[in-house]
């Protein structure tokens, strides 16, 4: 279901640690459907595994969250008045194998979330 909630548009980046992706949202997704049906709004846990893609793509390694250490849900995010933003990410090694995860998803003036979490390569 995730491949069907967003699409990656553009990636900028310079390593594999950290890097700007600009995400579109898909508003025909079954998510919107039940989230909610006629004012969709974008779940938080859905856009958790989003940065989570985001954060593989530019890894370029599969990765799993270890544990969520700071989540701050801003802004309403819907796919009508937002359906492009950019995810920012940033992965700090703390040991081989194992980062420190820093991300956001922004548009313009807007932070719609924030993220902090300990991520591992799979």
């Amino acid at each position: 279901m995730m491949s069907d909630y967003f699409s990656i548009l553009q990636c900028e980046s310079e390593d594999s640690l950290s890097g700007i992706i600009r995400i579109q949202l898909n508003p025909d997704c079954r998510v919107y459907q039940g989230h909610f049906p006629k004012e969709p709004v974008s779940p938080g846990v859905c856009n958790i595994e989003m940065i989570r893609c985001c954060a593989e793509y530019i890894h370029h390694h599969p990765i799993r969250i270890q544990k969520i250490k700071q989540c701050k849900l801003t802004a309403l995010m819907t796919p009508q008045i937002t359906p492009q933003a950019n995810v920012t990410i940033s992965l700090q090694e703390n040991e081989q194998g194992v980062y420190r995860l820093t991300a956001s998803i922004c548009e313009g003036e807007t932070t719609y979330m924030t993220l902090k979490a300990d991520v591992a390569d799979e």
